[in-house]
C-alpha cells in the first residue's frame, strides 16, 4: 500500500511498480519483479528500469533524513551495467 502510495505521488515510478520493503532515516530498501512490463527485447530486466528504481530508493532515503521542512532535488546519477539482469532485483540505498 505505501509503494502505490508513492507511485501516486510520482506516477512515473509505477511503469516498475516498485516494493518498498524498508525506510528509514538513513536507509531504504526496495524490490522489482521480473515481469514482462520492465524486459528488453532480449528478455532481461531494462537497464532503465533498474535505474529509476534506484533513483527511487535514493529519493525516499534522502527525504526520509532531511531535517522537517527541508527539500532536495537531484543533481545526477552515475551508473555503470557491469551484467544482464535477470529475475527480481533490490536496491538499497544508504547515506
Amino acid at each position: 500500500l505505501f509503494s502505490r502510495a508513492v507511485c501516486f505521488k510520482a506516477p512515473y515510478f509505477a511503469s516498475i511498480a516498485p516494493r518498498i520493503t524498508r525506510l528509514e532515516h538513513g536507509r531504504c530498501e526496495g524490490t522489482l519483479a521480473d515481469r514482462r512490463r520492465v524486459r528488453n527485447h532480449i528478455g532481461t530486466v531494462h537497464a532503465i528500469a533498474m535505474c529509476n528504481l534506484a533513483e527511487l530508493t535514493a529519493g525516499l532515503m534522502v527525504d526520509a533524513s532531511l531535517p522537517k521542512g527541508m527539500r532536495w532535488i537531484p543533481k545526477g546519477m552515475q551508473v555503470q551495467y557491469l551484467a544482464k539482469a535477470r529475475g527480481a532485483l533490490q536496491a538499497v540505498a544508504l547515506p
